[in-house]
């Protein structure tokens, strides 16, 4: 029995055997031979599209084929096989012959292929618009606009669109001489050819020129004047005698500007402002420029980064290498503390606040103490500070002492607290309120400016405007106004 099972097993090894080098023998003679025949284009489909148009190619021996232009320019290549080449068409083919290359050879279709470019079209649009204020334009393939015109009078660049999608463009209108309604014309290409679509007589300047009806009749050197009006928000600068001044409030109603410290005054200072990107130029008034009987200095933005500190006489402000030759008229500097979260203002004489500089520890000698409303001569001083009373009113340390002004405490620093990891906003915002060396919002601090024996020989002010934190302090800055005596001497 065994031996008949051996030979059943024997003959199937064989007939197995046999089966396996027929298949072999088989498949390799219908392996196909390398075809290495240029391919040829007997057709294409659609003969005509757009961009996304799916063309097919048909023709023979394009199983190879790599690479499909249109135009001269490549297509996206999406099926291939021996008889059928599919190419997508992309935004940058052109109309003309298409092309189809293997490694074998390149074929090229006897007719050319059309594209059928987008056009934009424009279904809403502003048809008034003052100068400089923003214009929507509505409609579809909005995103081929290069360029949008006011008939010949000015235009705004594709670089210059404040936004630009297939729906919609805004742009903001430039200044032109306007005498009325102008062509509103978008540009853009179709294919390579540059064209227009014109919207005619579509578009009105508003170029209401800006009208000043007041300005204050007086100011003092580093004190801010006002002028009001109408459409101000259109003026791009304000010069006094020429000199171009820093615009610090700016509404259509009203315009204020900070009157530097080295301006020369002059009873009758021309005022004029510009306007329509600078093609006009007018004078609006004159202005009383005097020397206040007390330096106001607005707007003093101390960095706490050693690199401004202020004088209250000159209303400049000075580098670490200009401090030793200006140290009797510098007051004001601002030391930010990391680890602490807080930003102050020090003595110029303490050791902390020029640690790791070249600065000598030779500057004014400070003490600092809050002004309170619940003390009846703070509140007065706090009064004349806030309602301008020390333009025409001197500081004076004999006569604050006359008042009752206290001299005492004798504060080391004018700090700001941030509220943070270190301090709840409830801690900070108290102590900045209610400490005599804190100050915050309303905070007016009185300084004390001493003598080698400590004595105090002049007093200033210093008022809260705003304060910025920077991530680590460092770069943190507050901005105060200053109040400071006409002479002080060190």
């Amino acid at each position: 029995m065994m031996n008949i099972n051996k030979i059943i097993i024997g003959w199937f090894s064989v007939i197995a055997s046999v089966l396996v080098l027929v298949t072999a023998c088989h498949e390799t003679l219908n392996v196909d031979p390398l075809d290495t025949t240029p391919p040829e284009i007997t057709g294409f489909t659609p003969k005509i599209g757009q961009i996304g148009t799916m063309v097919s190619i048909t023709g023979t021996h394009l199983r190879d084929v790599t690479s499909i232009k249109i135009g001269g320019v490549e297509a996206n290549v999406t099926r291939v096989n021996r008889t059928l080449v599919m190419a997508e068409i992309t935004k940058d083919n052109l109309s003309g012959k298409i092309e189809v290359t293997s490694p074998y050879g390149t074929a090229i279709a006897e007719e050319d292929f059309v594209i059928e470019y987008l056009r934009p079209e424009v279904t809403e649009w502003s048809k008034e618009t003052g100068v400089f204020a923003a214009m929507v334009i509505k409609g579809k393939n909005l995103e081929l606009v290069n360029e949008i015109s006011f008939g010949t009078k000015a235009s705004v660049l594709k670089s210059d669109f404040e936004l630009q999608s297939d729906e919609k463009i805004e742009i903001i209108v430039p200044y032109y001489e306007s005498d009325g309604a102008v062509d509103l014309v978008l540009k853009y290409n179709y294919g390579v050819d540059p064209t227009e679509l014109v919207i005619e007589n579509a578009f009105t300047l508003d170029a209401t020129a800006p009208s000043v009806t007041s300005i204050s009749e007086k100011a003092s050197l580093g004190s801010t004047f006002d002028i009001e009006g109408s459409n101000l928000n259109v003026v791009e600068k304000v010069l006094l005698e020429g000199k171009t001044l820093t615009i610090v409030q700016s509404t259509s109603e009203k315009l204020t500007c900070l009157l530097p410290g080295d301006f020369t005054p002059n009873s009758a200072a021309k005022v004029e402002i510009v306007y329509f990107d600078g093609n006009i130029q007018q004078q609006v008034g004159v202005i009383n420029v005097r020397i206040p009987a007390t330096y106001i200095w607005k707007n003093v933005k101390l960095q706490a980064t050693y690199q401004n500190f202020f004088s209250g006489t000159t209303g400049r402000y000075y580098t670490v290498d200009e401090f030793t030759a200006n140290k009797n008229d510098i007051h004001l500097s601002l030391l930010g503390h990391k680890s602490n979260d807080w930003v102050q203002i020090e003595s110029l004489s303490a050791n902390a606040n020029f640690s790791g500089t070249n600065v000598p520890k030779d500057g004014w000698s400070m003490r600092f103490r809050k002004l309170k409303e619940s003390n009846a001569v703070d509140k007065a001083y706090i009064d004349k500070i806030k309602n301008g009373e020390l333009e025409d009113t001197p500081i004076s340390l004999a006569q604050a002492l006359e008042d009752g002004l206290s001299m005492s405490p004798k504060k080391q620093v004018i700090r700001y607290k941030f509220a943070g990891s270190k301090w709840s906003a409830d801690e900070a915002e108290t102590y900045n309120q209610t400490n005599d060396e804190g100050i915050g919002e309303g905070c007016i601090n009185l300084v004390m400016l001493l003598d080698a024996s400590s004595a105090v020989v002049n007093i200033a002010f210093v008022e809260f405007v705003s304060v910025y934190r920077s991530p680590d302090v460092s770069d943190s800055s507050m901005t105060v106004n200053f109040y400071f005596p006409r002479k002080a001497t060190n």
